[in-house]
Order: C-alpha cells, then structure tokens, then sequence
C-alpha cells in the first residue's frame, strides 16, 4: 500500500509525538489544501480568481504556461531572456496585478517584465510577485491585461500560488 502524503505527515508527527510524549500534539488535526490553480484568459482586460484561502505563511504567485517551441523563444515573448541574449520584438505579456483580501487591497505590483523562473521539458513558469498570507483568509487576485497576449493564449496560461517553502499542510 502506498502512502500518501497526509498519511506520511501524520505518521511522522504521530511519531514526534509520541518521542516526547505528549498527548496534545497526536489530538491536532494536519490541514492540507491543494495548491490553488486558475486558468486565465490572457486577453485584454480585467480577469479576477475565486477566493482561495491560504495559511499564515510565504506565498509565490505564479505564471505557468505549457512549453511548446523553444526555450528562448519563449522567454522573450514572456520578458527579458536569460544569459544577455537578445530578442528582436517586445514581449507579449503586459499586465499589472492586484492581491485582494475580501474587498481590501492588499499588495499591487505594476508591470515589468517578468523572467521565466523555472524551466521544464512540458512547462515554463514565472514567479510574479510573492505575499504573507493571514489564517483562515481568503485571498483573490485581479490581472489587468493591457494588451492581448497573442499565441500565449494558447499555451493554457494559469495562476498558480505556492506556499514557500513546500507542502500546503499546516496544523
């Protein structure tokens, strides 16, 4: 039988427990959300997610695009390339953001390129901006695409949040 992740978390807490023998900590619950993921439209105009609840701790939110082509071609059209390399057009991604708590602004970025963050054989994503969450809120994010983003479209755009670092598990 495999274990999944919940199950080997609270193995080890059970574990933790138990090697300093307290009772309080095997009775707490262990939480785990998936990592929220939105697919978004990249053309011009106001897009906002669901709310999505996250934890007191560090979040990145993320670009995430399929990778179809070449590296390079696709970090030019998403922001300036990596090692000084040279792109012959503008990029095609112009947005600002905005992060919402409830009907409260919380952080605002304005556009500047972005660059690529990590690189995979099926996907490219780009980290656009990271904030602290608060317990039990309930978070949204506001693009405004400034202009429509061409072919980007296509490559099944969506926002990712992460928790830094790692698993969206907390007691």
């Amino acid at each position: 039988m495999s274990l999944s992740r919940r199950m080997f978390l609270q193995g080890v807490l059970g574990s933790v427990s138990a090697g300093f023998a307290t009772t309080e900590m095997s009775a707490v619950g262990l939480h785990c959300t998936p990592a929220p993921n939105f697919p978004i439209p990249l053309e011009m105009g106001t897009w906002c997610s669901q709310p999505f609840p996250v934890g007191k701790h560090d979040n990145h939110i993320e670009l995430i695009v399929d990778r179809l082509g070449s590296v390079e071609k696709l970090d030019c059209e998403l922001g300036p390339p990596r090692n000084n390399r040279v792109c012959n057009q503008p990029p095609l991604l112009d947005m600002d953001w905005t992060l919402w708590d409830g009907a409260s602004p919380v952080q605002s970025w304005p556009f500047r390129p972005i660059q690529p963050s990590a690189w995979g054989e099926k996907q490219t994503s780009c980290i656009l901006g990271s904030f602290k969450g608060k317990r039990n809120a309930h978070f949204s994010i506001e693009l405004n695409i400034k202009k429509d983003a061409g072919h980007l479209k296509e490559l099944h755009p969506r926002i990712q949040i992460t928790k830094t670092p790692g698993y969206w598990c907390w007691l």
